[in-house]
C-alpha cells in the first residue's frame, strides 16, 4: 500500500486543480458546452490525471528528484520503475482522448512527446529541459495554447481564429510564470541547466511582471467588461506587481512566494474563464 502511495504522489495530485482550470479557460471559452458533465470528467481524468500525472511522475524519475518539487514539498523516496509508471499512464490517455474527439487525441499525444522530449535523460537527443529557452516554451505552450486548445476541442467546436488568439494570449502569461516555480531549486551560482538559470532568477521574474502585462493588454481588448474581468485583471495586475516585489530578492522564501503568485494567477484565469 505505501507503494502505491509513492507513486501517485509522484504525480503530484496538488497539481490538478491548477492543471484543470488551464484546460477548462478554453473549454469555458468555447461557444459551445452541450455535455457538461462528460466533457468535466474527461479534462479531469485524462487531462489533469493521466496527461499530467504521468508526465509529473516520468519528470520525476528522469530527474531523479530528492529533494522538494514544485507542488510535491516532501517528496517520498523514488519507488521502482517510476518511469514507466509515468509513460503508461502518459499513453493511456491519448486513446482516452480519442474517444472524445480525434483532435483531443491529436493534442494529447503531442504533449505526450514533447513530455517525453523535455524529460528523457537517456534519449540520443540534448533533452528539451536542458535547453534554455526551449525548456520555458514546451512548459508555456503546453499549459497556455496546448490546455486552451484541448479544453476548446473537448466541446466539439472547431478551431477559429478566437481560439488561436486566446490560447496565444495565455501562453504569454504562463511563459512569464511557469519559470518561477523553478527559483526555489536553484543555487545561487547556477546560470546554465535551464531557461531560469540562464536568465538568473532576478531577470526572470523582472521580466515575468512584463509579459503579465503584455497578457493583460491581449486579453483586455477582447474581453467584456465585468465583474469576472474585473477580478482577472486585478489578479494578473498583482501577479505582475508581485513578481516585480520577488525579484528584489529572489532567494527569500521562494516556495512560499511560488504558491502565491500560482494562487494569484490561477484565481485570476479561473476568473476570466468564468466571464468568458
Amino acid at each position: 500500500m505505501t507503494r502505491i502511495r509513492d507513486y501517485l504522489a509522484y504525480t503530484r495530485p496538488r497539481s490538478i486543480p491548477v492543471t484543470l482550470v488551464m484546460a477548462m479557460t478554453g473549454w469555458l471559452a468555447s461557444p459551445s458546452r452541450a455535455t457538461p458533465v462528460a466533457d468535466v470528467a474527461f479534462l479531469l481524468v485524462v487531462y489533469s490525471g493521466l496527461l499530467w500525472g504521468g508526465t509529473n511522475a516520468f519528470n520525476s524519475a528522469e530527474d531523479r528528484d530528492t529533494g522538494p518539487v514544485n507542488l510535491l514539498p516532501n517528496p517520498p523516496p523514488l519507488p521502482p520503475h517510476l518511469a514507466a509508471f509515468g509513460l503508461a499512464l502518459m499513453f493511456a490517455a491519448i486513446p482516452a482522448a480519442a474517444l472524445r474527439e480525434w483532435r483531443c487525441a491529436a493534442l494529447v499525444a503531442a504533449a505526450v512527446v514533447l513530455s517525453i522530449f523535455y524529460s528523457w535523460r537517456g534519449a540520443p537527443w540534448r533533452r528539451g529541459k536542458d535547453i534554455p529557452g526551449v525548456d520555458n516554451l514546451i512548459n508555456a505552450s503546453g499549459c497556455g495554447i496546448g490546455s486552451f486548445w484541448l479544453g476548446w476541442c473537448t466541446t466539439g467546436e472547431p478551431l477559429t481564429g478566437t481560439a488561436i488568439y486566446l490560447g496565444l494570449a495565455w501562453t504569454v502569461c504562463l511563459f512569464g510564470g511557469m519559470p518561477t516555480a523553478q527559483i526555489f531549486q536553484l543555487r545561487l551560482d547556477d546560470r546554465t541547466s535551464n531557461w531560469t538559470a540562464r536568465l538568473g532568477a532576478a531577470r526572470t521574474l523582472r521580466l515575468g511582471a512584463l509579459l503579465f502585462a503584455i497578457h493583460f493588454i491581449l486579453l483586455a481588448r477582447v474581453s467584456a467588461l465585468g465583474i469576472a474581468t474585473v477580478l482577472w485583471g486585478a489578479g494578473v495586475i498583482g501577479g505582475a506587481l508581485h513578481s516585480a516585489w520577488w525579484s528584489r530578492d529572489p532567494f527569500a522564501q521562494p516556495y512560499r512566494r511560488m504558491l502565491r503568485q500560482m494562487a494569484l494567477l490561477t484565481t485570476a484565469q479561473l476568473a476570466w474563464a468564468l466571464g468568458a
